[in-house]
C-alpha cells in the first residue's frame, strides 16, 4: 500500500481511498477491471474496496492505482467504541484480503490481494 486517505464522514459513513502501487511485468498491458476487497482496522471489519473505474497498466510499467473504500456507519461504531484506547495508539494496523480481477490478451484472471500495513495518526489525517 502506498498511502490512504479519508475523503468525507457522513453520517452513514465515511468515503476513503487506498493508493497502491502495482507492477506489471509482462510484455502486454493489463486492464483492471474490477476488485473486491474487504478492509480491516485493527482487526476490525471497516469496509469493501472497489476500484473506481477500469484502469490501465502499461507492459513493463509500474503504477498506482486509486481503490475506493466507503466504511459503513455500523462498521465505524464498532471501531468508535474503542475510541479511547485508539486515541492513546502511535501505529494501527490496516489490511486487506481479496481480489482484483485483470484481463490481457482476452483472457480474464483474478489475482489475490492481501496486504497487511502499519499507519500512523499522520496517515490518518489525526
Amino acid at each position: 500500500m502506498l498511502d490512504f486517505k479519508i475523503n468525507e464522514f457522513r453520517t452513514d459513513g465515511a468515503d476513503c481511498e487506498i493508493f497502491l502501487t502495482v507492477y506489471n511485468p509482462n510484455g502486454y498491458k493489463i486492464t483492471l477491471t474490477e476488485s473486491q476487497i474487504n478492509m480491516m482496522f485493527e482487526g476490525k471489519p471497516l469496509g469493501e474496496v472497489h476500484l473506481k473505474e477500469k484502469l490501465v497498466i502499461p507492459k513493463k510499467a509500474q503504477s498506482t492505482i486509486t481503490l475506493k473504500c466507503t466504511a459503513q456507519f455500523a462498521n465505524l461504531a464498532e471501531l468508535t467504541g474503542d475510541l479511547l484506547s485508539l486515541l492513546f495508539k502511535t501505529e494501527y494496523i490496516m489490511e486487506g484480503n481479496g481480489h482484483i480481477r485483470g484481463k490481457a490478451l482476452f483472457v480474464s484472471k483474478n489475482v489475490p490481494i492481501t496486504f497487511k500495513e502499519t499507519l500512523t495518526k499522520a496517515d490518518l489525517g489525526f
